[in-house]
């Protein structure tokens, strides 16, 4: 069954509980990342997948609590692949390709560290031990540049993305969904839209929706970027959606979480849940 596995359910301010935003999308014999925030690969690995079962990564946007695993990610699968894994696939928002260059590439952050790893004799050995053999390439992760109108098909999943309003004009946001034969999720990401993601999610099973704060405490100006709880339901309501899971939680909305559903419930009569870091929800 598919399955999403919650990574990251919190917001920049690291807690014992939950840091950043992440989601590891189990289908079929695909693992799909959502995201990568702090810690990412680490939770990955708890929740019992290895960094080489990845082989796509979708970006909602680029703040860092959503981007700054990947280094950890890409690094630490590119050193335990042994020969024939497919690239990692990172698709995202401008300005995805210059990251990945930045990062990456001959004269990248990570360059000094990948000629080592590629060509020091201790590195081989530590590779060819894993089952690799040499010469042992360096990582050339595929990075994508994603907007409205584009579709990534898989052999068991499709992804489509919206633009979302966020931190305009600073960043490009996006909202993303995932179908499959019999089911579908779609990501709200950091936002404060509503038409978009209601057309995006229509009828879609499970709703993700990055939701900070109970909406009585939404100030005017986060409210011009990020959902209240209100927001979320009334998203939720009107795309029809089955069940509506929040993440990107503070802790002002877990302490208040009985009085938040209750009012929630008021706008929106499906499944909500507040999600967990290590959470799996069967979709």
């Amino acid at each position: 069954m598919p399955t999403l596995h919650i990574l990251g359910a919190g917001t920049p301010s690291p807690m014992p509980e939950r840091w950043g935003t992440a989601f590891a999308l189990e289908v079929g014999e695909d693992v799909v990342m959502i995201d990568c925030g702090p810690a990412a690969t680490l939770k990955l690995v708890r929740a019992g997948f290895r960094p080489t079962d990845v082989e796509w990564l979708f970006f909602t946007h680029h703040h860092s609590d959503h981007t700054v695993d990947l280094p950890a990610l890409l690094l630490t699968r590119w050193d335990h692949c042994t020969g024939g894994e497919p690239p990692l696939r990172i698709v995202g928002p401008p300005p995805t390709m210059e990251m990945a260059e930045k990062l990456f590439g001959p004269e990248g952050a990570f360059a000094d560290d990948i000629r080592a790893r590629s060509e020091h004799p201790a590195s081989h050995r530590c590779h060819t031990d894993r089952g690799g053999s040499l010469p042992r390439p360096e990582p050339e992760p595929e990075a994508y540049q994603a907007g409205p109108g584009l579709t990534v098909e898989a052999v068991e999943w499709t992804a489509t993305c919206a633009e979302v309003e966020h931190v305009d004009p600073w960043l490009t946001s996006l909202a993303w969904r995932f179908d499959w034969e019999r089911g579908s999720v779609c990501f709200t990401g950091d936002t404060s839209s509503h038409a978009p993601v209601v057309e995006l999610a229509a009828d879609v099973g499970t709703l993700v929706a990055n939701v900070p704060l109970r909406q009585e405490r939404l100030h005017p100006d986060l409210a011009t970027c990020i959902y209240g709880t209100l927001d979320a339901a009334q998203v939720a309501r009107d795309a029809g959606v089955d069940r509506l899971v929040l993440v990107h939680l503070t802790q002002s909305l877990v302490n208040e979480r009985d009085e938040a559903l209750a009012e929630m419930a008021q706008v929106y009569d499906g499944e909500v849940i507040l999600g967990e870091e290590l959470m799996p929800i069967d979709l």
